[in-house]
Protein backbone atom coordinates (compact mmCIF):
# COMPACT_ATOMS: atom_id res chain seq x y z
CA UNK A 1 0.00 0.00 0.00
CA UNK A 2 2.99 2.28 1.04
CA UNK A 3 4.48 2.00 -2.53
CA UNK A 4 1.09 2.76 -4.38
CA UNK A 5 0.68 5.92 -2.64
CA UNK A 6 4.27 6.98 -3.55
CA UNK A 7 3.28 6.24 -7.16
CA UNK A 8 0.11 7.99 -6.70
CA UNK A 9 1.79 11.08 -5.16
CA UNK A 10 4.45 11.02 -8.12
CA UNK A 11 1.78 10.60 -10.72
CA UNK A 12 0.30 13.65 -9.41
CA UNK A 13 2.71 15.87 -9.14
CA UNK A 14 4.02 14.98 -12.97
CA UNK A 15 0.28 16.14 -14.09
CA UNK A 16 0.32 19.16 -12.45
CA UNK A 17 4.25 20.73 -12.93
CA UNK A 18 3.58 21.38 -16.32
CA UNK A 19 0.37 23.17 -16.09
CA UNK A 20 1.38 24.37 -12.84
CA UNK A 21 4.55 25.63 -13.69
CA UNK A 22 3.54 27.69 -16.97
CA UNK A 23 0.74 29.30 -14.37
CA UNK A 24 3.44 30.61 -11.91
CA UNK A 25 5.53 31.53 -15.26
CA UNK A 26 2.82 33.95 -16.50
CA UNK A 27 1.83 35.23 -13.41
CA UNK A 28 5.25 36.18 -12.15
CA UNK A 29 6.65 37.08 -15.70
CA UNK A 30 5.14 40.49 -15.16
CA UNK A 31 3.39 40.92 -18.41
CA UNK A 32 -0.03 41.24 -18.93
CA UNK A 33 -1.40 37.65 -19.21
CA UNK A 34 -5.33 36.52 -18.28
CA UNK A 35 -5.21 36.59 -14.65
CA UNK A 36 -5.04 40.18 -14.88
CA UNK A 37 -8.83 40.20 -15.46
CA UNK A 38 -9.90 38.39 -12.23
CA UNK A 39 -7.39 39.23 -9.92
CA UNK A 40 -5.88 42.62 -11.21
CA UNK A 41 -8.69 44.77 -9.66
CA UNK A 42 -7.52 43.31 -6.14
CA UNK A 43 -4.01 43.77 -6.71
CA UNK A 44 -4.51 47.79 -7.49
CA UNK A 45 -6.59 48.25 -4.51
CA UNK A 46 -4.05 46.50 -2.57
CA UNK A 47 -1.41 48.17 -4.09
CA UNK A 48 -3.22 51.62 -3.45
CA UNK A 49 -3.51 50.87 0.21
CA UNK A 50 0.28 49.89 0.58
CA UNK A 51 1.32 53.35 -1.28
CA UNK A 52 3.00 51.06 -4.38
CA UNK A 53 2.94 53.80 -6.94
CA UNK A 54 5.78 52.88 -8.32
CA UNK A 55 6.14 49.16 -9.42
CA UNK A 56 9.77 49.33 -10.94
CA UNK A 57 12.37 46.29 -10.72
CA UNK A 58 14.82 46.31 -8.00
CA UNK A 59 18.21 45.42 -7.55
CA UNK A 60 18.81 42.39 -5.55
CA UNK A 61 20.46 44.62 -2.79
CA UNK A 62 16.95 46.39 -2.55
CA UNK A 63 15.18 43.46 -2.73
CA UNK A 64 16.42 41.83 0.38
CA UNK A 65 16.00 45.45 2.40
CA UNK A 66 12.69 44.90 0.95
CA UNK A 67 12.33 41.34 2.51
CA UNK A 68 13.81 41.84 5.50
CA UNK A 69 12.26 45.11 6.41
CA UNK A 70 8.35 43.79 5.65
CA UNK A 71 9.52 40.07 7.83
CA UNK A 72 10.91 43.36 11.16
CA UNK A 73 7.38 44.80 10.33
CA UNK A 74 5.36 41.90 10.87
CA UNK A 75 7.35 40.62 13.70
CA UNK A 76 7.10 43.57 15.17
CA UNK A 77 3.22 44.21 15.05
CA UNK A 78 2.86 40.03 16.08
CA UNK A 79 4.60 40.54 18.58
CA UNK A 80 2.92 43.42 20.01
CA UNK A 81 -0.38 41.67 19.45
CA UNK A 82 0.39 38.59 21.55
CA UNK A 83 1.89 40.63 24.32
CA UNK A 84 -1.62 42.28 24.59
CA UNK A 85 -3.64 39.44 23.56
CA UNK A 86 -5.45 39.72 26.90
CA UNK A 87 -7.25 42.44 26.13
CA UNK A 88 -8.10 42.40 22.20
CA UNK A 89 -11.36 41.43 21.06
CA UNK A 90 -12.60 38.03 19.92
CA UNK A 91 -11.03 36.40 23.51
CA UNK A 92 -14.25 34.67 24.88
CA UNK A 93 -12.21 32.31 27.56
CA UNK A 94 -10.28 35.27 28.99
CA UNK A 95 -6.95 34.23 27.84
CA UNK A 96 -4.01 36.43 29.20
CA UNK A 97 -0.77 37.68 27.40
CA UNK A 98 1.73 35.78 26.35
CA UNK A 99 5.25 35.48 28.27
CA UNK A 100 7.86 37.55 25.88
CA UNK A 101 10.49 34.23 25.01
CA UNK A 102 7.23 32.26 24.03
CA UNK A 103 6.24 35.25 22.27
CA UNK A 104 9.52 35.22 20.54
CA UNK A 105 9.56 31.60 20.14
CA UNK A 106 5.94 31.40 18.14
CA UNK A 107 6.70 34.55 16.00
CA UNK A 108 10.01 33.31 15.12
CA UNK A 109 9.32 30.12 14.20
CA UNK A 110 6.37 31.16 12.22
CA UNK A 111 7.97 33.53 10.13
CA UNK A 112 10.77 30.94 9.44
CA UNK A 113 7.64 29.00 8.16
CA UNK A 114 8.87 26.19 10.84
CA UNK A 115 5.49 26.52 12.67
CA UNK A 116 7.19 25.17 15.95
CA UNK A 117 4.37 25.73 19.02
CA UNK A 118 5.33 25.19 22.99
CA UNK A 119 1.72 26.20 24.00
CA UNK A 120 -1.75 24.61 23.49
CA UNK A 121 -3.42 26.13 20.34
CA UNK A 122 -6.82 27.19 22.10
CA UNK A 123 -5.80 27.56 25.54
CA UNK A 124 -2.48 29.91 24.59
CA UNK A 125 -3.96 31.84 22.24
CA UNK A 126 -7.46 33.88 21.43
CA UNK A 127 -9.37 33.37 18.18
CA UNK A 128 -8.47 36.86 17.46
CA UNK A 129 -4.29 36.31 17.99
CA UNK A 130 -4.66 32.71 15.89
CA UNK A 131 -6.17 34.35 13.18
CA UNK A 132 -4.08 37.96 13.26
CA UNK A 133 -0.97 36.03 14.13
CA UNK A 134 -0.57 32.96 13.13
CA UNK A 135 -2.49 32.33 9.93
CA UNK A 136 -1.26 35.85 8.83
CA UNK A 137 2.23 34.30 9.66
CA UNK A 138 1.45 31.38 7.72
CA UNK A 139 0.42 33.19 4.54
CA UNK A 140 2.90 35.92 4.21
CA UNK A 141 6.47 33.40 5.52
CA UNK A 142 5.25 31.30 2.59
CA UNK A 143 4.59 34.32 0.18
CA UNK A 144 7.77 35.95 1.50
CA UNK A 145 9.70 33.23 0.78
CA UNK A 146 8.45 32.31 -2.76
CA UNK A 147 9.02 36.01 -3.90
CA UNK A 148 12.50 35.74 -2.89
CA UNK A 149 12.65 32.00 -4.80
CA UNK A 150 11.21 33.66 -7.62
CA UNK A 151 13.89 36.76 -7.40
CA UNK A 152 16.03 34.12 -7.12
CA UNK A 153 15.23 32.53 -10.58
CA UNK A 154 14.83 35.59 -12.34
CA UNK A 155 18.21 36.50 -11.08
CA UNK A 156 19.70 33.44 -12.82
CA UNK A 157 17.86 33.83 -15.79
CA UNK A 158 17.79 37.25 -16.89
CA UNK A 159 20.74 39.62 -17.89
CA UNK A 160 19.26 42.97 -16.43
CA UNK A 161 20.08 44.55 -13.70
CA UNK A 162 16.59 43.89 -11.72
CA UNK A 163 15.14 41.03 -10.31
CA UNK A 164 11.56 42.15 -9.86
CA UNK A 165 9.82 44.36 -7.12
CA UNK A 166 9.47 42.72 -4.34
CA UNK A 167 6.40 44.14 -2.80
CA UNK A 168 4.37 43.10 -6.36
CA UNK A 169 5.75 39.64 -6.31
CA UNK A 170 4.41 39.23 -2.63
CA UNK A 171 1.16 40.35 -3.07
CA UNK A 172 0.76 38.41 -6.01
CA UNK A 173 1.90 35.56 -4.74
CA UNK A 174 -0.77 35.72 -1.93
CA UNK A 175 -3.70 36.57 -4.61
CA UNK A 176 -2.66 34.93 -7.61
CA UNK A 177 -1.59 31.62 -5.69
CA UNK A 178 -1.87 31.46 -2.04
CA UNK A 179 -5.27 32.24 -1.33
CA UNK A 180 -6.65 30.40 -4.41
CA UNK A 181 -4.42 27.53 -3.58
CA UNK A 182 -5.85 27.80 0.08
CA UNK A 183 -9.35 28.05 -1.16
CA UNK A 184 -9.52 24.99 -3.82
CA UNK A 185 -7.63 22.55 -0.61
CA UNK A 186 -10.75 23.72 1.76
CA UNK A 187 -13.16 22.97 -0.81
CA UNK A 188 -11.31 19.56 -1.34
CA UNK A 189 -11.09 18.98 2.16
CA UNK A 190 -15.01 20.10 2.39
Amino acid sequence: MDILQIIIVIGVLMLIAKPLGNYLYHVFSNEPNRTDKVFGPVEKVIYMIMGLKNRAGMSWKKYAISFVTINFIFVAISYVLLRVQSGLPLNPNGIGDMEPTLIMNTIISFMTNTNLQHYSGESGLSYFTQMAVIMMMMFTSAATGFSVAVAFVRGITSKGKTVGNFFEDFVKAHTRVFFPLAIIVTLVLV
